[in-house]
């Protein structure tokens, strides 16, 4: 017996189940800087700021040239001297948000008290000026309202999603790299910690730029911390139980989008947001001492002392019979185990036509389910209702969509699951601009129907999508995928900016059609419940969808030597844990 049949034969017990629980309170406070701009990028109702023409108007008014019965009818009729009405997409008519009449100081001196009633018969409708400054409707303080992000300057809202959507792109391709090279506790704590800092360090930010590079450092940080995390528990736990595993992390990231809500209402300004999601971050310094490293790294890297550390812990916590220091060392994997190089696995996949049809289907998979996510999630502020009870909801459908993932993904298949799920999920997006029109509560029940749905689907590709490639390129192809969900994060904001300025059908519906074809393409993927991990090219190809595999260009007889080649399952291979 090695290494890995040790952990994957041992039971769940009390250290797993303990970890399972750290790792689930780790995973709320990550929910506060993916959702930041839910509290960020809150646009309150605005218009252009006339207070130097207030000032002059008071002036009249002081002075007795102008009578006015109530404030009201003081407001009113400034607003009708100042701000033009714009017709919107509904053919109503509302007062501009972005432009104000050109009144010109020399107007205001001869202002009479006709004219200031009667402003329409004085003034030139169609000699309208930018607004220089904005008033922001209500008490709540966002980025937005310090920065002015609204008009012209509102392109810079999706630009900072995408931003952050960048950041995690970027840990996409660093992650993997600093977890194997550095270990995935020392990871894990390090990018807690730096996302803790950068929130932190947000709530003090004075200009745009500061912000965007803050923004950036987040996304960045969060991805990592989640991957690490998710690494810690999938080497820790038996291969059964990894499920389980996304299970409590999507569960502990849904609870933290559940008290985003009531979080949101007591902190109406963005800067006591940002400082507390930064300072949330104290009692987690405990982790140092509660997380230990994962065994598979520690053994694969030659730290043999520490590794022994690790076993006897594990094994006391659970109360098993603790191994001596000789019978650590027959568990350790010897040179021949080593799994193959990155770019050996790379070669495999490109010489393979099927190889590489998975992978195009399962990013399009992959990027289809993130942009429905975030278009869902982000769009939260524009349903109608109270949008603090919204979040919360939302909070609770996440929740909900990890339980009956947990339930379905074994009972129904991966393929089945997945298929109809985001069927559903496309059919929701696509009534979502058509509902609009008849009935408000409606979208807040098709966008809560499209949130769960497109939570659940990302839950199933992540455990589906690693099923059916073999170990020496699995951590490769996952981090294509997660590259490709990243890019559909990157465009989700400008779905939404496009819907800002009204033109809601076009996108909704595309993003539906590319959800159905993505649907379509997962019926060439092979079924891979209760089927054993493949180990190379071969055994992938055994698994049989309706993409065939009579298109692979690997010769049959170099395909059976590489089989021969490869290491039998039980042997360690860190690839094939990092899902």
């Amino acid at each position: 017996m090695n290494l890995k049949q040790l952990l994957e034969s041992n039971d769940f017990g009390y250290y797993e189940k303990r970890l399972c629980f750290l790792l689930l309170l780790s995973a709320i406070p990550n929910a506060f800087p993916l959702l930041q701009s839910l509290v960020n990028n809150y646009v309150p109702p605005y218009r252009c700021d006339v207070s130097a023409i207030v000032e002059n108007l008071k002036n009249k008014t002081a002075t007795g040239k102008i009578e006015i019965a109530s404030d009201e009818q003081w407001k009113e009729h400034l607003l009708n001297l100042t701000i033009p009405y714009e017709e919107n997409e509904t053919g109503s008519f509302k007062r501009s948000s972005c432009t104000r009449y050109n009144v010109s100081l020399e107007y205001l001196q001869n202002l009479t008290e006709h004219s200031f009633m009667q402003p329409m018969n004085t003034i030139n409708e169609n000699d309208v000026i930018p607004c220089a400054k904005f008033h922001f409707e209500g008490t709540e303080a966002s980025a937005v309202t310090e920065f002015g992000l609204v008009c012209d300057q509102a392109w810079q809202r999706p630009f900072f999603v995408s931003l952050y959507m960048l950041g995690m792109l970027f840990g996409v391709i660093c992650g993997g790299i600093i977890s194997d090279w550095f270990g995935r506790k020392f990871t894990f704590l390090l990018f807690t910690a730096l996302q803790f800092i950068v929130s932190f360090a947000t709530s003090f930010v004075t200009t745009p730029t500061l912000y965007g590079i803050l923004v950036f450092l987040n996304g960045w940080s969060n991805l990592v911390n989640f991957g690490s995390a998710a690494l810690l528990g999938f080497e820790f736990v038996p291969p059964i139980h990894r499920s389980f595993v996304y299970f409590v992390l999507g569960t502990g990231l849904g609870l933290g989008v559940t008290l985003l809500g009531p979080i949101m209402y007591f902190a109406r300004n963005w800067r006591w947001f940002m400082g507390f999601a930064g300072l949330i971050g104290i009692p987690y310094i405990a982790y140092f001492w509660l997380i230990d490293e994962s065994p598979l790294w520690l053994a694969a890297k030659g730290k043999d002392e520490e590794l022994e550390r690790v076993l006897q812990k594990v094994a006391r916590i659970n109360k098993q019979k603790q191994k001596s220091k000789e019978e650590i060392k027959k568990l350790l994997p010897s040179e021949t185990d080593a799994p193959k190089s990155c770019f050996k696995a790379g070669l495999e996949i490109l010489s393979n036509r099927v190889m590489m049809g998975r992978i195009l289907i399962a990013g399009l998979s992959w990027c289809v389910v993130s942009m429905s996510y975030y278009v869902i999630i982000f769009n939260i502020n524009n349903l109608s209702g109270n949008r603090f009870v919204n979040v919360s909801i939302s909070g609770a459908m996440e929740i909900l969509s990890h339980v009956i993932f947990y339930v379905i993904v074994d009972s129904f298949g991966r393929r089945k699951s997945y298929m109809i799920t985001m069927t559903c999920c496309a059919v929701g997006i696509a009534f979502t601009p058509l509902a609009a029109i008849w009935n408000n509560i409606l979208v807040v029940v098709l966008s809560m129907i499209g949130l769960l749905t497109s939570d659940m689907g990302f839950a199933i590709i992540y455990v589906y999508h690693v099923e059916f490639f073999p170990t020496p390129t699995r951590q490769t192809v996952m981090g294509i995928c997660s590259a490709c969900a990243r890019i559909g994060g990157i465009i989700s904001p400008y779905i939404l900016h496009a819907g800002e300025n009204g033109e809601t059908v076009a996108p909704y519906l595309g993003m539906a059609a590319v959800i159905l074809l993505s649907v379509a393409s997962n019926v060439f993927l092979p079924e891979t419940r209760d089927q054993p991990l493949p180990q190379n090219v071969e055994d992938a190809l055994k698994m049989k969808g309706l993409l065939p595999t009579s298109l692979c260009s690997t010769d049959k007889s170099e395909e059976r030597k590489e089989a021969k080649k490869s290491p039998p399952i039980s042997n360690l291979h860190l690839s094939e844990t990092n899902v």
